[in-house]
């Protein structure tokens, strides 16, 4: 039987309770309306693929609001309107000028968990030239030095809060006063920043993204080959499974074939549930490369299930009957509301029959295309 690509704009739904931010093909950051997919793009305007996030919230107050009385400075720092659009292409962008030495523009943040990571972004680009300031405040005074040029670009850092109030701040580098024109400050846990939420007089939160496919006729029930074209997050949160795909009947605690990845093992792993009873659990040792673009094929048939993810084919053992009543495919997530891949689905292949090892292994390699 022949492969059935998935158009991503047919076969998938997306649910997702809030707006989110993505950039169209112009390279402008838009909103993205709810329960509609998140297509995202580069810079120049080159497609990224399906954007994937949990829920998050900016623990920042006034995000874009540099100017308002909660974003403190120290003395010589000032905060101006610029006549720079800003990544959402409107007029709204605030210069920040930092006179040298350890003076910057901070906001205070309580709440935070002590001990857990927090990342911190924001847009920023020089007025003229380049331009090197430092972030930091989350561990201590901390500091990481960027330097941008006259182009926008999405600059933090990641890292553990020693206290349960920080003061994110952006200040000079090697003491050297420095013009940057600034957009949108984001405050959120976890390992990488994701896509921009902007706040008011409260912190404000994106919900998460459920994607499903819409079983139909072009699914068989008993055996089948997926592949997934992924751009996985460059870290990982070190904690739970994260989900590629979930197929399930009514429930994810009955019938279901599960495939998530453990970055705290570094191992790709597998689940099969039939009647209510484990009939797989395994790991598979199939490591994926964090900010990586990757293939993962997922073969399955009544007598066993194969994963292949471009240097080798892992396999269950075999002696089973699979479930052929699954009705659910949850793509990239835990049944829509935790474990979120927070990467890219960047396409979906589909062929109604389990196809050979060999097959596997070459349709699951990245090649330069």
């Amino acid at each position: 039987m022949a492969m059935r690509v998935l158009p991503l704009t047919g076969t998938l739904t997306v649910g997702r309770a809030s707006p989110k931010m993505v950039r169209n093909p112009g390279g402008i950051l838009i909103p993205v309306l709810v329960d509609q997919p998140a297509f995202d793009h580069d810079a120049a305007g080159r497609p990224l693929g399906l954007l994937i996030e949990e829920a998050r919230s900016n623990l920042l107050r006034h995000s874009n609001s540099f100017s308002n009385i909660l974003w403190e400075r120290d003395g010589g720092v000032t905060v101006s309107a610029s006549a720079i659009a800003a990544p959402d292409g409107a007029a709204h962008a605030m210069r920040l000028d930092l006179p040298g030495g350890a003076a910057g523009l901070y906001q205070r943040v309580d709440n935070l968990a002590t001990g857990a990571v927090y990342a911190f972004a924001i847009w920023m680009r020089a007025v003229a030239g380049s331009a090197s300031v430092m972030l930091g405040g989350i561990d201590g005074p901390s500091g990481h030095e960027v330097t941008v040029g006259e182009s926008w670009h999405r600059v933090g850092f990641a890292e553990s809060a020693s206290d349960s109030t920080r003061y994110p701040k952006i200040r000079s580098a090697n003491g050297q006063a420095a013009s940057v024109v600034i957009w949108n400050a984001q405050l959120e846990r976890g390992p990488n920043p994701t896509s921009d939420i902007i706040s008011n007089g409260s912190p404000a939160m994106r919900a998460g993204d459920d994607v499903r496919l819409l079983p139909g006729d072009w699914f068989r029930a008993g055996a089948g080959c997926f592949v997934f074209d992924l751009e996985v997050p460059p870290v990982w949160d070190g904690t739970g499974i994260w989900r590629i795909v979930q197929l399930y009947s009514a429930s994810l605690n009955d019938d279901h074939l599960d495939l998530g990845f453990d970055p705290a093992a570094g191992q790709l792993r597998i689940s099969l549930r039939r009647a209510g009873q484990q009939i797989i659990s395994q790991s598979l040792y199939g490591a994926l490369a964090p900010g990586s673009r990757v293939k993962i094929a997922l073969a399955f048939d009544d007598d066993g299930v194969a994963v292949a993810c471009g240097d080798g084919v892992l396999k269950s053992p075999p002696g089973f009957a699979l479930p052929r009543n699954f009705s659910n495919i949850v793509i990239g997530s835990y049944g829509g509301v935790d474990k979120h891949l927070n990467g890219y689905l960047r396409g979906i292949s589909y062929w109604p029959e389990r196809l050979p090892d060999a097959r596997l292994l070459a349709i699951s390699t990245v090649t330069g295309e």
